[in-house]
């Protein structure tokens, strides 16, 4: 073994060492004894106390009555709560190593009147006698806040010049509890809470019923504690599978349910993630400006506050906000948003928005919409959406769209009922409304067409139209094989509209523009084009087959002269429209017509 080696175990040896040293000590007033003593000297019941718990007691002499007798039957319990009864909040005491200090605690002049004061105890389950870690401990005027720790005991300050206080305890799976406190001096308060016993709403039931404000946090529930109270209505949203996607829609849920949770993972403290979890109460405040979260006037409690206006110089987060919102990042909503949300880069909310939206990159409202949605580059609404959505990539609605989609990208929706969606690509499970782009799809209602057909330009066309009966898109590609009087291929693209006429005839009006490609030409020397609009009259043989035939008319357009071999056409003839072209012509017009069969979607 080489020294190297032999000088790094040693050095984690001593790492190890230090830490285990540090973690039993650090236990001390949380140790369970048994004692029982009857007018005994407090010096020995002192030495009695240290030896049953292993440690010893620091303190100056002075400071105690060690005449003093003293009686105590302690059963099970901590040496917190002993030293507690012991000294009845005269003296202090904090562990240090492996001893217990105990200090004179220093009294207020008598005319001065003290600012705080500490409540101190432990959380108990009052039908185990439990002791209750991760329970939230706060008081909603002044927002202090305070975590039981992994034995039950809390501390926390509460102002001593406060009119009214009212301590209110909070634990998952637990009824709340609201206490209030009198008189306003250090005081030892125990804390018993009930198990909420109350059976868990089914998933089916679910599906019924709002589901609550926070809809990116794991449980979701209208709070019940111990004195009447009114929940409040807003914090609760409507959750229907059937128009939000369904299973797709829970995972995309979840998704963003783990992506809060880390966002919020990399700013919390374990106190503040507690909190979130712990209290589902609602608190209101009209102002609250941070730096991130956790780090602004609304402290460890930032996560379960309704503010009117927050201002968050880096990122915020929040349950609620009913007026205004700005941050230079990242604005992040547990539950509902009312007037203006503005962010650098992203605004996140768990439920519904009223109002104005912006963000340089992503718009992620879970809940419904109703106003306007804009950003650089994509807007999400998991819920239904009522007015504006504009995008440099795309929108999303996973419920019912009333209102209008703009984007250079594409735009989602699961259902158009009014309105309209532009974009370069679109799609609608169902529209009762024209979609307008270069690909429009709509899935259950939408016009679809895979079509083949002959004419007097091209011997064969394959074509797929796809959007509404009133205004759909024509992709087409045509072949003449290697005819020397027609062109070897070309592509095209256009926009057409369907009228039903009854009884299973219909008739259609397209208009396409196609890229000529002649044999011998590579792609990089296309430079001819042509342009047709057609009428034909459908007649349905079924409900997936039709047949269809028609005129068209025909403009053709190249950078060169005579391209067209018009002495020496076969097949069906073009009906010249002016004089016959001549072998110096670069523009073309004549009349067709055109016949085929067509497989049809609806």
């Amino acid at each position: 073994m080489g020294i190297k080696t032999l000088r790094n175990l040693i050095f984690l040896f001593t790492i190890h060492a230090v830490y285990a040293n540090a973690l039993s000590a650090q236990d001390l007033l949380e140790r369970r004894i048994t004692l029982r003593v009857n007018n005994q000297p407090l010096d020995q019941t002192l030495q009695q106390i240290g030896n049953l718990g292993g440690f010893s007691f620091s303190y100056n002499p002075d400071i105690l009555d060690f005449k003093l007798k003293v009686s105590i039957n302690a059963t099970n319990q901590s040496v917190r709560e002993i030293l507690t009864l012991l000294f009845r909040n005269k003296i202090t005491f904090k562990e240090r190593r492996k001893y217990i200090i105990l200090q004179k605690k220093e009294e207020p002049e008598k005319d001065e009147e003290p600012e705080n004061f500490d409540l101190n105890g432990y959380i108990i389950d009052n039908s185990t006698g439990r002791r209750l870690a991760n329970a939230s401990i706060y008081e909603s005027a002044t927002l202090a806040s305070t975590v039981s720790n992994q034995y039950g005991y809390y501390k926390i300050r509460l102002p001593a010049r406060a009119s009214l206080i009212h301590l209110e305890v909070r634990k998952e799976d637990y009824v709340g509890k609201t206490i209030s406190i009198s008189p306003k001096q250090d005081t030892y308060l125990q804390i018993k809470l009930n198990p909420d016993t109350l059976r868990p709403i089914s998933p089916k039931t679910l599906a019924r019923l709002k589901s609550g404000s926070d809809s990116l946090h794991h449980k979701i529930a209208v709070p019940r504690a111990q004195y009447p109270a009114q929940p409040d209505s807003s914090l609760l949203a409507f959750t229907d599978t059937s128009q939000t996607g369904g299973k797709d829609y829970e995972r995309l849920v979840k998704t963003y349910q783990k992506v809060q949770s880390e966002f919020v993972s990399a700013f919390a403290s374990a106190r503040q993630a507690i909190h979130t979890r712990n209290i589902e109460d609602t608190l209101y405040r009209p102002f609250q400006a941070s730096v991130l979260p956790f780090m602004g006037t609304n402290h460890a409690l930032s996560g379960n506050i309704v503010n009117d206006f927050s201002i968050n110089l880096i990122a915020g987060y929040s349950l609620g906000v009913n007026k205004l919102e700005v941050g230079s990042l990242i604005n992040v909503v547990r539950g509902n948003v009312k007037g203006f949300q503005l962010a650098g880069v992203s605004n996140i909310v768990g439920n519904d928005v009223n109002g104005f939206q912006y963000a340089n990159f992503l718009n992620l409202t879970l809940g419904d919409f109703y106003g306007f949605q804009g950003s650089n580059l994509i807007n999400f609404t998991g819920g239904n959406f009522s007015g504006f959505q504009l995008s440099g990539v795309g929108n999303v609605v996973v419920g019912v769209l009333d209102g209008y989609q703009l984007s250079l990208g594409y735009n989602f929706a699961n259902t158009v009922r009014s309105g309209h969606q532009i974009g370069t690509i679109n799609y609608a499970n169902s529209s009762a409304k024209v979609p307008f782009g270069l690909f429009s799809w709509v899935r259950k209602n939408g016009y679809r067409r895979y079509e083949f057909s002959t004419d007097e330009f091209n011997y064969f066309n394959a074509t797929f139209k796809t959007g509404v009966s009133r205004f759909y898109n024509i992709f087409t590609l045509s072949f003449n094989g290697l005819e020397p009087d027609k062109p070897l291929a070309s592509l095209g693209y256009g926009f057409g509209t369907a009228q039903r006429l009854g009884k299973g005839w219909a008739v259609n009006a397209d208009l396409t523009g196609s890229v000529l490609l002649f044999k011998g030409q590579e792609p990089e020397e296309i430079d001819t084009g042509v342009f047709r609009f057609s009428v034909s009259i459908e007649k349905n043989l079924g409900k997936k087959f039709a047949l269809f035939a028609g005129p068209a008319l025909s403009l053709l357009v190249s950078d060169q002269t005579g391209v067209l071999q018009t002495k020496e056409q076969k097949g069906l003839r073009p009906a010249w429209i002016g004089p016959a072209p001549g072998p110096q012509q670069n523009i073309y017009h004549w009349a067709g017509v055109q016949a085929g069969f067509r497989f049809c979607h609806n």
